[in-house]
């Protein structure tokens, strides 16, 4: 396993997922907070069938979108990575996501699978099972 590679998804994470609020987060998603991480044409599929399902989210500003429309409705969550398996250029890695908001709670796992390419990731593929990113990978 190339710890290159999956050490760089655990400090993304760890930078964009850990516990936080709304408010705490635009600092996050600055293009300096970004730029150690993705290319600049970094490119987001995410989950089919959610809240979220546009097309694609593309580069520094996709990403901001991406994640700004995914904690404008909590008042507080949690991302926290679980496990990473990697296959050449790609590492899956299972997320456990929790959150709260105006008596709602969400308790889920899911997965997503980057693409790494000379140290940043190109594109990032969420899915809304724990085993889709690995199962995408083969």
């Amino acid at each position: 396993m190339s710890s290159e590679n999956v050490e760089l998804v655990r400090r993304l994470y760890t930078t964009l997922g850990g516990r936080g609020s709304p408010r705490d987060f635009d600092q996050r998603l600055t293009d300096d907070a970004l730029a150690p991480f993705f290319d600049p044409q970094v490119e987001w599929i995410p989950v089919a069938d959610s809240l979220q399902a546009v097309d694609r989210y593309h580069g520094f500003a996709g990403v901001r979108r991406v994640w700004s429309e995914f904690v404008a409705a909590w008042d507080e969550y949690q991302v926290e990575p679980l496990e990473f398996h990697e296959a050449r250029d790609r590492v899956a890695v299972v997320v456990h996501i929790v959150g709260h908001t105006k008596g709602l709670e969400i308790d889920e796992t899911r997965s997503s699978l980057l693409t790494i390419r000379d140290g940043l990731v190109v594109r990032v593929e969420a899915f809304a099972a724990r085993d889709g990113a690995r199962e995408a990978i083969g």
